[in-house]
């Protein structure tokens, strides 16, 4: 009975994660195809697609906040070993290392996701909306927020099972995981 959780928790982050690509593949493709349609306009017809710039800005933010959580569970972050010296080859003190890098990560992604919760109430409390096409901003801030709590949410996780010792190495949940420098 106790394995059904799991599954159900698997399956979900699955379809989670499934859709989060997806929607990564679809902003970075129409972002991709206005942007050459914007510059063959451009630079052929001298008449570039109006507010192109704008979409492109909406789909940026999209594009980073959607990738933050799949790059965070993979552990595909750049890391730079500083202090990985000092820990020598001692388990629990890389465990606990690794914990409370999480842990401070996390903090600051909360901080930021607070910030831009904060900035997409106002927003739609006083109706900003884009220069051009006049689009409202909140969506996308609410939806950056969102990405940016799941994100915290994930760290804590890593954090917790960190320092109980459940990952397969002291590197996280996939070996060779992120870029080291």
């Amino acid at each position: 009975m106790a394995a059904a959780p799991d599954t159900a928790t698997s399956r979900a982050s699955t379809v989670f994660e499934t859709l989060l690509k997806v929607v990564l593949t679809v902003t970075l493709l129409g972002i991709l195809v206005l942007t050459f349609f914007d510059v063959v306009g451009r630079y052929v017809f001298n008449a570039p697609i109006p507010g192109a710039f704008e979409i492109q800005q909406y789909g940026m933010g999209i594009l980073i906040f959607a990738g933050l959580p799949l790059i965070t569970f993979d552990r595909g972050h750049i890391t730079v070993s500083l202090v990985d010296g000092f820990f020598g080859r001692n388990a629990m003190l890389k465990r606990v290392q690794g914990a409370v890098l999480n842990l401070i990560s996390a903090a600051i992604v909360a901080l930021l996701t607070y910030c831009l919760w904060d900035q997409a109430e106002k927003a739609m409390q006083w109706g900003v909306t884009s220069a051009f096409l006049e689009l409202p901003q909140y969506p996308v801030m609410f939806f950056m927020a969102f990405m940016g709590a799941v994100t915290c949410v994930v760290l804590l996780l890593q954090a917790a099972t960190g320092i109980r010792g459940l990952e397969d190495d002291g590197q996280g949940s996939k070996a060779g995981g992120g870029w080291e420098l």
